[in-house]
């Protein structure tokens, strides 16, 4: 039976790393709460549209790794450590954060535009592990897994009950439907760029198999 922490440890580092981000993210906003009651690492990283549009452009990616609230904390801790542990295998180190920091600059376009004046930052995953879970449903969409109350069913089945299950919670607990867009723009980023990015994949690794087909032939 597999071990999950020695599982977790042995990924890549990159992709620990950004668990590990996260991981540590609410704890130490809940601490600076407690103790100070404001927190310099929200005021400083998080998706504040006023001071964005001022020039402070590195809230778009840092706010993704962050959470301010228990419940958002926890889901989308979950689902970053179960789809990392699964993309791993399809994925660099490298890939995955540029994929993430992508879908967080998309989940971020809608609350930037609708709370263009407001300077008070915002924190969440939303956009992220949406993202994560359009990217499941891109390389895995075929396999078969059972989920509890639900019996067998296929990952796309999975991921677009998983999807609207968020949705309604991130509506009811999380910010309303700003934040429930967000985290669909997120996820719809990713999807571009999978779609797109793969093309180029694909477009460039043509000439590449046809090459080493055809060194195999003449040894």
């Amino acid at each position: 039976m597999n071990n999950p922490i020695k599982t977790l440890f042995a990924l890549p580092k990159g992709m620990l790393l950004f668990l590990g981000i996260y991981a540590v993210s609410f704890p130490i906003i809940y601490l600076e709460y407690k103790l100070n009651h404001r927190s310099l690492t929200v005021e400083w990283l998080g998706l504040s549209p006023a001071l964005f549009w001022q020039g402070q452009v590195w809230r778009l990616l840092t706010y993704g790794l962050l959470a301010a609230g228990v419940l958002g904390w926890a889901i989308n801790l979950f689902w970053f450590a179960t789809l990392i542990s699964i993309l791993r295998r399809d994925w660099s180190s490298r890939s995955f954060w540029i994929y993430c920091l992508v879908a967080a600059g998309g989940g971020a376009v809608p609350l930037l535009l609708i709370f263009r004046q407001d300077d008070l930052p915002v924190t969440g995953a939303g956009a992220g592990a949406c993202a994560l879970l359009v990217a499941w449903d891109r390389y895995y969409h075929r396999e078969r897994i059972i989920m509890l109350g639900l019996g067998e069913v296929s990952v796309r089945q999975a991921v677009v009950f998983i999807v609207l299950l968020n949705a309604v919670i991130s509506f009811f607990s999380c910010g309303g439907w700003p934040f429930t867009l967000s985290m669909f723009c997120g996820g719809g980023a990713g999807w571009l760029w999978l779609t797109f990015g793969q093309r180029r994949v694909m477009s460039r690794g043509g000439q590449v198999v046809e090459s080493q087909r055809a060194a195999r032939l003449e040894l």
